[in-house]
């Protein structure tokens, strides 16, 4: 863990300087959040400009720890958890969470990165950040990448004067409930299940929400899901989808209780509105997230479901940018790592000139929860919600209906003893929606056919089943150069091929040289099949 503040090679903006930008002085960036975001913005930055005389760029982290992978927060929570020794169990598990850049690399690229710096205030006119220890930093672009925070639900009980953790709000959390945002969180979590056996309730059945309780659950925990929908990921799966995933998770040792909502916690167990009593020593808190637009609000920037920005990343001060999860991008804000990284690709491209004209609008709608024992993806939008929903086993083909202006069809494969289920829209002969449950072989193969919008062959139940023509493109033989194999990344076949080339002659080497399989892991046993057949090949 790395504390206090980082040192780097190269100058470093002075924190007493006027904010307006000083003839021949260096251009001074900083951002505010050390998320994921901003950590891919620094590195962007810096490969766009790697003169730090040039372009200085310092990074304000309010968490003590060095950009780390939040992506991986459950899957150590759940392996601490496993284990005995409270809380040196979970400290040894939260170090096991990936960091985002190898020891020294700060330094190395002339980027400040100061931890446990709190931005308290902006003060627009000095163009300075007020840090909650009393220093001023000038900058000539602020870029706020401060993330989100979990939404508590109203459940009596879940908020007391004294607990072991505290909630986003600054509300202090009951003993025995749980956030999981940030690394802390892990940290009290973790030691917390590696101290109190008995079984977990997860609130909330989204994304998070899943895949904290499918490691729990392979970590040997008796896990049940309370959602108030009606079905887990409904934001994203139709009926049909969401049945088979549900006794997918049966399958797993998941208990899903839908339609409800958790009224009480009394550290025993929850008390659900309907009067059941799911009992858990362990209460986990996943019911959605909310931008953090504080600091841009009190600064009197434009603000609404988060930090409005327009195609250019910018806010209401044109020398304010916002990224991430607290950015509102054309009504819309973020949740997931892809769409983060790519604008701080675009931001990066503006700011150091290497494209001024870079805009952001908007990124693919692709989901992937690779969970425990679970596959599930989803691409785009499904037309008219529930157009073929269903819990049945069979094959559905050629359903359509009337989507706006064209004509939709939908193919359904439902196999829910199996835990199978498949269905994907086609309008104008390309893929407009899918989603997938236990259906891992024809992924690559539809993502690539809906973010290219390419034809979709007239089968389609092929496609879904791996036998049509058009999947041999899944194979790392026949798989076009420009076929995206890491999507959080934005790497290609042909990006992985040239790292090759330039000698990286393992899966750790190709990650080091582009970054694939670092962002959800998703992409591991494509990347894992591409080296192999390139190790092959030579």
């Amino acid at each position: 863990m790395i504390r206090g503040r980082l040192t780097v090679a190269g100058p470093v903006a002075d924190a007493s300087a006027a904010g307006a930008a000083r003839p021949g002085a260096p251009r001074r960036v900083v951002i505010v959040g050390a998320g994921m975001a901003a950590a891919r913005l620094a590195e962007e930055l810096r490969a766009g400009q790697p003169d730090s005389a040039a372009l200085e760029v310092t990074v304000l982290g309010a968490e003590p720890d060095e950009p780390y992978n939040r992506i991986m927060l459950s899957h150590a929570v759940a392996e601490g958890g496993a284990n005995a020794g409270g809380a040196t169990a979970g400290g040894a598990a939260m170090s096991a969470v990936a960091r985002l850049k190898p020891t020294g690399w700060w330094e190395r690229s002339a980027v400040e990165l100061r931890t446990s710096a709190q931005v308290i205030a902006i003060d627009r006119a000095s163009r300075e950040v007020m840090l909650a220890d009393g220093s001023r930093i000038a900058y000539d672009h602020l870029v706020l990448a401060t993330g989100a925070q979990p939404r508590i639900p109203p459940i009596a009980g879940i908020r007391v004067e004294r607990a072991e953790s505290v909630g986003p709000d600054g509300a202090a959390l009951a003993p025995g409930a749980f956030t999981l945002r940030d690394a802390a969180d892990g940290r009290a979590l973790t030691a917390h299940l590696a101290a109190t056996p008995g079984p977990v309730a997860v609130v909330g059945g989204g994304f998070i929400g899943l895949e904290v309780a499918c490691a729990l659950a392979a970590a040997g925990r008796e896990v049940t899901v309370v959602h108030p929908r009606d079905r887990p990921m409904n934001s994203v799966l139709d009926a049909g989808a969401g049945a088979v995933l549900v006794r997918a998770l049966a399958a797993l040792g998941i208990r899903v209780r839908t339609r409800v909502r958790a009224t009480v916690w009394d550290g025993r167990g929850l008390v659900l509105d309907d009067d059941d009593v799911v009992v858990a020593s362990t209460v986990v808190l996943t019911a959605g997230q909310a931008a953090r637009t504080d600091l841009a609000r009190d600064a009197g920037l434009e603000v609404g479901d988060g930090i409005v920005v327009d195609d250019e990343l910018a806010t209401s001060d044109p020398a304010i940018s916002a990224i991430g999860d607290c950015a509102e991008h054309r009504g819309s804000v973020g949740g997931v790592v892809a769409p983060a990284w790519e604008q701080a690709t675009v931001l990066a491209a503006r700011l150091t000139g290497d494209d001024p004209g870079a805009r952001y609008v908007g990124a693919t709608q692709v989901t992937r929860l690779k969970a425990f024992g679970l596959d599930v993806v989803a691409l785009g939008e499904l037309a008219l919600g529930e157009l073929a929903g269903g819990d049945v086993g069979g094959v559905g083909a050629g359903r359509a209906a009337e989507c706006d202006c064209c004509r939709v069809e939908s193919t359904t494969i439902s196999e829910p003893a199996r835990g199978r289920y498949a269905r994907v829209d086609v309008a104008g002969g390309k893929v407009v929606g899918a989603v997938l449950v236990g259906h891992p072989e024809p992924v690559g193969t539809l993502t690539q056919l809906y973010e290219s919008a390419l034809p979709v062959p007239d089968d389609v139940v092929s496609v879904i089943l791996g036998r049509a023509e058009a999947v041999s493109a899944a194979t790392p033989a026949t798989m076009p150069a420009a076929a995206v194999v890491c999507r959080c990344n934005g790497v290609s076949k042909s990006d992985l091929v040239a790292a090759w080339g330039d000698g990286a002659r393992d899966q750790a080497g190709l990650a080091e040289r582009t970054r694939a399989g670092t962002g959800c892991g998703g992409c591991a046993s494509a990347v894992e099949g591409i080296c192999g057949w390139l190790r092959d090949a030579s």
